[in-house]
């Protein structure tokens, strides 16, 4: 019932939106795809980062208000600095592919990133962990920079103990 009496708020939003081609915020199509187009850039600078085993260039890429869920774990920027520092000191090698990349322009200043990884990390230690899953990254431009305000990942194994994934 709720579904059919918001269908008439629906169908008139739609409808006062503005032509096709504008976007969220009033933007335009061309202002989108730049957008999106400068996101793009960031997230495979974001990926450089990680495959460098650059903890200093991760957190650069993270505003201070930065939070994370990490498999179901909330992190702060404190904690995601300290982690990244932590985690990039005790690798040998971090390999990780980004798959179905997808960017949503949310407004000028504000888009969405999705992807699945696959990461196959060797550590220090000589142990293999290797994992996969969705990654959702929340841009936010300021200043010109674009820097990651919330992330979200899930990081199942692909060698779970005593069995197939």
């Amino acid at each position: 019932m709720r579904f059919v009496a918001l269908m008439p708020v629906v169908t008139l939003w739609t409808a006062c939106a503005g032509a096709p081609e504008q976007g969220p915020e009033g933007s335009d199509a061309a202002e989108l795809a730049r957008v999106a187009a400068e996101v793009e850039v960031a997230v495979w600078a974001f990926h450089a980062a990680d495959t460098a085993r650059d903890a200093e260039a991760v957190i650069r890429l993270l505003w201070p208000e930065f939070t994370m869920l990490a498999d179901g774990a909330r992190v702060g920027h404190a904690q995601a600095v300290a982690g990244s520092r932590e985690f990039m000191a005790g690798l040998e090698l971090f390999h990780t592919e980004w798959s179905d990349l997808q960017v949503t322009p949310l407004g000028p200043a504000t888009a969405i990133a999705s992807f699945v990884f696959r990461d196959s990390i060797v550590t220090r230690a000589g142990g293999l962990i290797r994992a996969r899953g969705p990654t959702t990254l929340l841009w936010q431009r300021r200043g010109g920079e674009w820097r990651v305000l919330f992330a979200d990942a899930d990081h199942y194994p692909i060698d779970p103990p005593g069995g197939a994934p």
